[in-house]
């Protein structure tokens, strides 16, 4: 081996400080030096992993996630070449923009290339502002990793080490925790490509600021060239926001540290596209510089939807998502959790919070519904865009934030109705995170009917209706359970806009549900009062639902029937299934509606077997055998169980919930509850 080649390897070693040619041969050893940026560009230089094919496939990403668009990073890299461990060439030959085809692979030891910043390039593409790059020399670098380094085939899951060089003084804002750091050099770990591409990082002098919020550190970093806005003041307007979120979370936050990375544009050409990408620890935005004044509202809206991204997908994703192809991707069918659901929450969060009123955040859900319905295909498949949000359906993209949160509002509220108020969408994605977590994935195809084994049978048809089907869904319906109306727009209204209101008449089990939603505390209205003899005791409260239900055909006294449940209260009867028991849960006044006209066609009665009771301070339980007999055209007789569920409040008894289960062969009633009769 000659000097030449001797003091190449010692240079390879060199390089990256306390890192052995053994650690080389397992990681991706990536340099970037921020000092050296020539015509908008940096020269890129990796320590690639030991490779034992005789061939190999050098990739920059075509896709990466959450941008849901080609972004063909290779366009910007130029100049790639490949080198032995002697420094002798490698025959590299270009097989598509983001890809490099290297010989003789198993002698590959180094990569070099450069790359262009995405925001000054004069090449077309269709990389938006957020994820993509920016080279200012002593001013501000923008480092979407995705836009600067590549992965070898077959190889994206082992480390990448990056060493960068620094300006004297920047700060390296991101939501990774560096290895090393000092006043010119940061050295960062992932743990593979995936982790890698997410992680943004911000170089520029700083302007930061960090809160605490639960068991997480969150950064806020500012580059606003102008001094227009402050990360003091964006961390005072995020603080009650991200204290809320954490509370809504349960008091435990999924990542030890988050990294709010803002860059205001105020030097350079408008951004044909501003916004902002979640990430799993971070968010990165590209917006106008303006006054912070007037556009704080604003950014606490954007920054409260990336942040509960890490909720989903960090916590709750598919092999889709957790195993990307970043240039031959299969999209997910669940963007209306990955997004929909995401941007529902950061609503809903500030509303259950205070930060907003009932009335805004009603109104944010009337403007996603009008512009939804108005401007979007409302009759396509919600899984079929979801898949095709960066091919076919790219022009319906939108529609993933306005329709995917509608549909969450109206799962949360479907779920809330069929629990009486006691299980919710936050439940739903919270007992989901516990099932998958940061390292299990979800089958795509999978995941409707895991939803439906961890809540209802009803759901299941839900999803087949609204999101894999072609069905309008019924918002009217789904509002209505927490007495919400949509007041369609005047005639000669323009803008077509539906407005949301609450309804002034909401009964007692309407706003039970909307205070439950919106953890707000609307009053009950009054109910029908009952009278002192139906529900003094246990004996005649229960004798009085037999006595209320029964009777010739002919209306039923249902005022007194409804006095006799709690505000919430709920029934349903129970089915045999092969997975177990089920039930449809349903309001008293559910059931009204559904046997008030058979009733008055029909004489029904029921009489009471046997009564079990167990009662403690004021809650009791009540089994109460049951038989009874409906005369239609050819006349019913059965016989079953009432399981009730009373509490006692105000110098009287309540029905809880009520559900029944009929005797069948294999199902006979115990005798000991037919024959025990207790009264109280």
């Amino acid at each position: 081996m000659n000097l030449q080649n001797k003091c190449f390897k010692a240079l390879s070693v060199l390089l990256f400080a306390g890192i052995t040619m053994v650690q080389a041969q397992t990681s991706y050893q990536y340099r970037l030096n921020l000092n050296d940026v020539k015509d908008d560009k940096l020269s890129v230089t990796l320590i690639t992993p030991e490779v034992s094919e005789s061939e190999i496939t050098f990739y920059m990403p075509k896709i990466v996630p959450g941008t849901y668009r080609n972004s063909d990073f290779g366009k910007f890299v130029s100049n790639l070449q490949a080198y032995n461990a002697k420094g002798q060439p490698l025959a590299v030959k270009q097989t598509s923009e983001n890809s490099w085809q290297i010989k003789k692979a198993n002698t590959l030891s180094k990569i070099v290339y450069d790359v262009e910043d995405t925001w000054d390039s004069k090449i077309k593409h269709e990389v938006y502002s957020m994820a993509g790059t920016n080279f200012e020399a002593n001013k501000n670098f923008v480092l979407n990793t995705c836009g600067i380094f590549g992965y070898l085939e077959n190889k994206k899951d082992i480390p990448f080490m990056l060493n960068i060089t620094k300006p004297a003084g920047f700060y390296g804002s991101t939501g990774l925790v560096p290895t090393k750091t000092s006043s010119t050099e940061d050295v960062y770990e992932t743990k593979n490509a995936d982790h890698l591409y997410d992680s943004p990082i911000m170089f520029c002098i700083p302007d930061t600021t960090t809160i605490k919020v639960g068991n997480a550190s969150v950064l806020i970093s500012v580059y606003s060239p102008n001094k227009l806005a402050t990360s003091a003041v964006i961390a005072k307007n995020l603080e009650t926001l991200l204290q809320a979120t954490n509370k809504h979370l349960g008091g435990k936050l999924p990542v030890d540290k988050y990294a709010f990375i803002y860059y205001f544009n105020g030097e350079q050409a408008p951004f044909a596209t501003a916004g902002a990408w979640e990430h799993s620890y971070s968010s990165f935005y590209s917006l106008k510089e303006e006054p912070q004044e007037t556009a704080i509202g604003n950014w606490v809206d954007i920054s409260s939807h990336e942040f509960f991204h890490i909720v989903t997908p960090l916590t709750i994703s598919s092999k889709e998502v957790k195993q990307f192809d970043f240039n031959n991707p299969v999209m997910s069918r669940h963007l209306w959790l990955y997004e929909g659901s995401t941007e529902y929450d950061s609503h809903l969060v500030q509303v259950r919070a205070g930060i907003n009123t009932p009335n805004e955040f009603l109104q944010k859900l009337a403007q996603q519904l009008s512009y939804s319905k108005n401007y979007f295909k409302d009759n396509l498949r919600f899984t079929e865009l979801s898949q095709e949000s960066a091919g076919k359906w790219q022009d319906q993209y939108g529609n993933v934030y306005l329709k995917g949160s509608l549909i969450s509002a109206a799962l949360d509220l479907y779920l809330l109705k069929l629990s009486g108020g006691n299980y919710s969408l936050k439940n739903l994605k919270h007992d989901l995170g516990i099932k998958y977590g940061k390292d299990k994935y979800f089958n795509d195809d999978e995941l409707f009917d895991v939803i439906t084994s961890l809540t209802f049978p009803e759901v299941r048809q839900f999803f087949a209706d609204y999101v894999e089907g072609e069905k309008s869904i019924p918002y009217e319906t789904f509002l209505s359970y927490a007495g919400v109306k949509i007041v369609p727009p005047a005639a000669d209204d323009k803008s077509k806009s539906s407005k949301l209101m609450l309804d002034p008449n909401a009964t007692a089990e309407q706003i039970v549900l909307r205070n439950a939603w919106l953890n707000t505390s609307f009053a009950i209205p009054a109910i029908n009062t009952a009278a002192a003899s139906d529900v003094s005791s246990i004996d005649q409260l229960v004798k009085s639902l037999y006595d209320v239900i029964s009777g010739p055909a002919g209306e039923r006294d249902w005022k007194r029937f409804e006095s006799l449940f709690y505000p919430g209260a709920y029934m349903g009867a129970i089915r045999q299934t092969a997975q177990g028991a089920a039930f449809n849960k349903i309001s008293p006044s559910d059931y009204v509606k559904s046997n008030g006209e058979a009733f008055k066609k029909y004489a029904f009665t029921e009489k009471e077997l046997g009564r079990t009771v167990n009662e403690f301070g004021n809650l009791a339980q009540v089994f109460s055998s049951y038989q009874y007999q409906l005369s239609t055209e050819k006349p019913t007789s059965r016989r079953g169980m009432n399981n009730i569920q009373l509490i006692k409040q105000d110098n009287r008894w309540w029905i809880m919930s009520l559900l029944w289960n009929e005797e069948s062969e294999n199902l006979p009633i115990p005798a000991k509850y037919i024959t025990q009769k207790t009264k109280k």
